[in-house]
């Protein structure tokens, strides 16, 4: 058997590499995706599960509507039995008499079987009930509409969730940029120390790297947050989405806008939270539909007047028709008519307990009402005033923040002609990060509030 020698080997291995590599072309890497916050809402709208049960509760809503419209229409039922029966002709009379007797009746009933079928119906229409159905049918409209209104403020739920989780990744970016700017102002630090100490000038010593060290620690944690904050809130958002987990993506902004809104004044907002906010609407619907349940409650006490259809059809083969009018025959006959008629429950306090619980409940509701009334507008101006202090503390920070960016670079030139101390350069150093620190969450606070207050007075799009 000839013998492989080891480069044969190794061709082989190369041009079996090819032949794979040929057969399973390399593929592309798939595309980052770019959301913007519209689209990301957009997503979250469309695979919310909370919003598919409210979906539901508004189709459930609607069969009852459904239900409640049929009431008005006219009921048909129908029944139909079947089975054996003796065949049989007509009953005759013997009229010949006995001693014991004038005469008797002879049914002539034969041992053969037969097969009888018979269909009962009857269509009944209510023709004044005293509002029991046009109470309940109101009821269930107003029960869809609130429904819609819950289905509403759902979106809207969503929506604000979003706009946190977007904002949040935004500004735990911005902070691991601002981290890592106080990083680089940190080692430039350490390094003009290192040369002037190298210099033996009088104006650094090892002391102020140990200072150092403490002040870089700080940043890397800061960092160290801002990586874990923005990691969360990215992973939060992507669920919220609906996006696979194998699908990675970026936000079409790299920052938190700064331009401030032009806001309304305070009392404009909590009209306009009374009006259209869409808790208001569905509990005002819940009022309404509530009363007309305790309304259909007080007409169940009274009669049903309504008008009646009824007949029966049946036959059996092989038994003669019996055509008495005071003998029924359950197996060979066929009649129908129409009648009018009254129908009046009494139960002895059931009926009375139901309305009470129904008046009970419409209470409540109208307790809800108010309560949404006098909290609401609280909640808006709580809001309101959020964005007014986080705008003017955000603009504040950000003269802050450029301003002891001038002072790094003042501090940092002082030291290096010998003017100058490494406290004023850490002292400088320490303020930028503040400063921009509390830039940021202003920023964000500003932001969030803007979204809380358009979510407040029930209006979707944000306010600008």
């Amino acid at each position: 058997m000839p013998r492989i020698s080891l480069l044969d080997k190794h061709i082989k291995v190369i041009l079996l590499f090819f032949a794979f590599a040929a057969f399973f072309p390399e593929t592309e890497p798939a595309a980052e995706k770019v959301f913007s916050l519209d689209q990301l809402i957009e997503m979250a709208v469309q695979n919310s599960p909370e919003l598919k049960m409210a979906e539901q509760d508004v189709l459930s809503a609607r069969s009852d509507v459904k239900q409640a419209d049929a009431g008005e229409l006219p009921q048909l039922d129908i029944t139909t039995v079947t089975g054996p029966i003796n065949k049989a002709r007509v009953p005759t009379v013997d009229l010949v008499p006995t001693s014991s007797s004038y005469g008797h009746l002879q049914t002539h009933e034969s041992g053969a079987m037969t097969v009888f079928g018979r269909l009962d119906f009857t269509i009944s229409q209510p023709l004044y009930t005293f509002g029991k159905i046009e109470n309940r049918k109101e009821a269930a409209i107003l029960g869809k509409e609130a429904q819609e209104a819950a289905r509403e403020q759902k979106r809207n739920e969503v929506t604000l969730n979003v706009k946190e989780l977007y904002y949040a990744y935004l500004v735990a970016a911005q902070g691991k940029n601002a981290a890592r700017e106080a990083d680089d102002f940190i080692q430039d630090a350490a390094k003009r120390i290192k040369r002037l100490i190298e210099l033996k000038a009088k104006n650094a010593d090892q002391t102020d790297l140990y200072r150092l060290e403490a002040y870089s620690a700080e940043a890397k944690s800061l960092k160290a947050k801002a990586d874990s904050g923005a990691h969360q809130a990215y992973a939060a958002l992507k669920k919220a989405a609906g996006i696979p987990a194998n699908v990675d993506f970026r936000l079409d902004v790299t920052e938190l806008p700064k331009a401030p809104a032009t806001l309304a004044s305070e009392e404009e907002y909590v009209a306009t939270a009374l009006q259209q906010r869409p808790e208001l609407a569905q509990v005002e619907k819940g009022v309404e539909a509530r009363k007309k349940l305790a309304d259909a409650a007080q007409a169940d006490l009274y009669p049903s007047f309504f008008a009646l259809a009824t007949g029966s059809l049946a036959g059996a083969p092989g038994r003669e028709h019996f055509d008495n009018s005071y003998w029924n025959d359950d197996f060979n006959h066929a009649y129908a008519g129409v009648v009018a008629g009254a129908e009046w429950h009494f139960d002895l306090g059931i009926g009375k307990g139901k309305l009470d619980k129904a008046r009970a409940e419409h209470g409540k509701t109208v307790a809800e009402q108010e309560f949404a009334r006098q909290n609401i507008p609280l909640q808006v101006i709580k809001y309101y005033q959020d964005a007014r202090e986080a705008q003017t503390a955000y603009e504040a920070y950000s003269d802050a923040a450029a301003g002891s960016r001038r002072w790094i670079v003042s501090a940092f030139t002082n030291f290096d002609v010998g003017v100058g101390t490494a406290k004023d350069m850490f002292d400088a150093i320490d303020r930028y990060g503040k400063n921009q620190g509390e830039y940021l969450s202003s920023l964000y606070t500003y932001h969030v509030s803007l979204a809380r207050l358009s979510y407040a007075i029930g209006q979707k799009e944000d306010i600008h």
